[in-house]
């Protein structure tokens, strides 16, 4: 039993040993395949509510990091990056996945900090009485990241309260040195129905927005039209 115990213990650690040994560029690459995997496992399969998932094609080198909670909040205090706060069941964020992945590509930038916060996330509702309720307390990871973004974040819905704010996916989010250049929540204006695939002109003016904040953030200059 001791040995057995052992082995486990030396199994994990020489684990560990590799990947903090490991090349961060190689790194990374795990990073979007795992990603790729992640999101496209859901292609042709349907939601709780019968609804078929949008099917996804991401590219295997696609910008896509993992990023902790503390890499989040090392990027919003001081750090200069793109973080994309999502998961990959959300319909609004399988439309745009691919399109902030071209723009990231196009624009040069090797890498999008992606975070899913829907299991950290609070649920508030109102009672018969119109009072709120919370139904799921947030984590205090959570309520930090809400303040630190109160200022670029919407009214939780549904509550008659426009001084709650709310984290909703997909919030992608443009940082220069701590300073928030830019938010973008959701996809377009103009696309009511997740499920319906965003058109490619509707994905050519996501591109477009995503693109023009990426410039904004790293300052990028182009010799021709980018």
């Amino acid at each position: 039993m001791k040995k057995n115990i052992v082995l486990v213990v030396v199994t994990v650690l020489a684990t560990l040993s590799i990947i903090l040994l490991m090349p961060k560029d190689k790194l990374n690459k795990m990073d979007a395949l795992k990603f790729k995997a992640e999101y496209e496992s859901l292609n042709n399969k349907k939601n709780d509510s019968n609804k078929e998932y949008v099917p996804v094609s991401i590219n295997s080198k696609n910008p896509y990091v993992y990023a902790t909670y503390d890499e989040v909040m090392d990027i919003l205090n001081g750090k200069t990056g793109v973080i994309y706060f999502g998961f990959p069941e959300c319909p609004w964020c399988r439309n745009m996945v691919s399109v902030l992945s071209d723009a990231a590509k196009e624009m040069g930038i090797d890498k999008i900090y992606y975070f899913n916060a829907l299991d950290i996330r609070d649920k508030k509702s109102l009672d018969e009485n119109g009072k709120i309720i919370t139904e799921k307390e947030g984590t205090d990871e959570y309520y930090n990241l809400v303040d630190k973004l109160k200022d670029y974040l919407t009214p939780y819905e549904g509550l008659n309260d426009e001084s709650i704010k709310r984290l909703y996916f997909p919030t992608v989010v443009f940082v220069k040195d701590g300073n928030i250049i830019g938010t973008h929540i959701g996809t377009l204006d103009s696309q009511e129905n997740p499920y319906v695939v965003l058109n490619d002109s509707e994905k050519e003016e996501l591109k477009s927005i995503y693109m023009d904040y990426i410039n904004k953030v790293y300052e990028i200059v182009c010799d021709e039209a980018c």
